[in-house]
């Protein structure tokens, strides 16, 4: 599905805005760069829309076509499938040199190749910049008989392993779903979709019995009552929400881990466009938009760029393998 700047309730004079930015765009920044955009910008999603990429993605689009910030109209293509696979398989054979691309990419793009060795996502990508972090939250739908996850916890201990299924948004909830398996010593059903809003949806259907995500895919739910939030999975408690507890307080030994959310070009852009790139993502990453949208979803800024991006990424790599590594 491909999306344009009008999907995201943007006017006609803010097209014309861009289509005529001329010499406005032309910060000291991007003027080292020696590269502009020459044609529409293509902001590939691979992931669904509803979920917290595709949510990111349009915040991003919205910041860069509204404050200006490229000369070239804006327009967003969610590809979703394969746990990113497809999406940024598209960039790889179609758009391999093209930097008139970018790409959404998070932890789903890294750890995919991780649970799937045949599947090829992060390493197709330039990563240019990332916005957030996303800590975890275990989730039951507001009608649940849980109202603890100590009620939940003992009740997934009392009975057969495999007994209750929860659903996901993308293989770093599957990850969540396997550490938070292996501390409890039962295995969860993951009953896995495409996005956090298919997940989420699952979850209000009374499909599963619970879900584990980020707290930018539930907020409106959990402000409605229609979710629950049971558990935290970081040493300490929201400050947006103190009454729900880490699940280390109650006594449940599950490793921290993150979800990052950032931008790539293709793998074989230009150094040029990529300089470009970062100095456009640096101004979105300080829009007080970017700020907003990330305090508003219970979520960390973590503005990280270029080489620093790619050696973070290092390390998420091997936190994440580690995470997953099969008991011995």
């Amino acid at each position: 599905m491909t999306l344009s700047r009008r999907d995201f309730a943007l006017g006609a004079a803010a097209s014309a805005g861009l289509m005529t930015g001329g010499a406005g765009f032309l910060t000291s920044a991007f003027a080292q760069s020696g590269w502009v955009p020459t044609r529409d910008v293509e902001l590939v999603i691979p992931f669904a829309a509803g979920g917290g990429s595709d949510l990111l993605a349009r915040i991003v689009g919205k910041i860069i076509v509204e404050e200006k910030l490229i000369p070239q109209p804006l327009v967003l293509n969610n590809r979703p499938g394969g746990g990113g696979a497809v999406g940024i398989g598209y960039v790889a054979a179609s758009r391999r040199k093209d930097p008139n691309t970018i790409i959404l990419i998070n932890g789903t793009t890294q750890i995919t190749p991780i649970l799937n060795p045949a599947a090829r996502t992060l390493t197709e990508v330039q990563p240019i910049m990332n916005f957030m972090l996303d800590d975890f939250l275990l989730f039951v739908s507001g009608d649940s008989k849980y109202k603890t996850a100590q009620e939940l916890i003992d009740d997934i201990k009392a009975k057969p392993t495999k007994t209750f299924n929860f659903s996901t948004g993308g293989t770093t909830d599957i990850m969540a779903i396997t550490v938070f398996s292996r501390a409890l010593g039962k295995d969860i059903n993951p009953v896995n979709f495409n996005s956090g809003g298919e997940s989420m949806t699952a979850l209000l259907g009374g499909h599963v019995d619970g879900t584990i995500g980020n707290p930018l895919e539930f907020m409106g739910q959990l402000a409605s009552g229609k979710v629950r939030a049971l558990g935290v999975f970081r040493d300490t408690r929201f400050s947006a929400m103190p009454d729900v507890p880490t699940l280390k307080e109650i006594g449940l030994d599950v490793p921290n881990f993150q979800m990052w959310r950032g931008i790539a070009v293709p793998k074989d852009v230009d150094p040029a466009a990529q300089l470009y790139w970062q100095g456009v993502m640096e101004k979105v990453s300080a829009s007080p938009t970017m700020k907003k949208y990330i305090a508003d979803n219970v979520a960390t800024e973590a503005p990280i760029v270029g080489a620093e991006f790619v050696a973070f990424l290092a390390a998420q790599e091997k936190l994440y393998r580690g995470l997953l590594a099969k008991p011995a």
